[in-house]
């Protein structure tokens, strides 16, 4: 089987219904609460914040019916740069807002053992900061 190559969106740039094509503004944001990764969010409207260099948990599952055995792990990633996320505008000031997309790219490349590559399958995530 040759390998599958899949745009992912990231979760924090999934929304639901039409949103806004320009962001709130810079000052409307700045007057929001900032959490900070892992801190619960309030009730209410909100800045959340990853921060460069902390660990975020990240559940790593394979699942499925084709599946004899599956796996549901939880490893550690950080980001080089923090990173301010407001449903799906994203920055790493928070004074320039822009679409989560436009900021972070995420790749995911699946390739599973074949007749034409009898070795090992590979799951590869990339993610790459888009440099404006």
């Amino acid at each position: 089987m040759k390998s599958r190559h899949l745009l992912v969106i990231p979760a924090f740039a999934l929304v639901t219904g039409c949103a806004a094509l320009t962001p709130p503004s810079a000052e409307t944001l700045a007057s929001l609460p900032v959490v900070v990764y892992p801190n619960t969010p309030p009730v209410g409207d909100f800045v959340y914040k990853l921060p460069a260099g902390q660990p975020i948990g990240t559940r790593i599952l394979f699942d499925g019916s084709a599946l004899s055995r599956g796996i549901d792990q939880n490893v550690n990633v950080s980001l080089a740069h923090d990173l301010y996320l407001h449903k799906k505008w994203a920055s790493e000031d928070r004074s320039t807002w822009l679409p989560a997309d436009k900021l972070i790219d995420v790749k995911l490349t699946v390739k599973l053992p074949s007749y034409e590559t009898p070795a090992p399958g590979e799951v590869h995530l990339t993610v790459d900061r888009k440099v404006n």
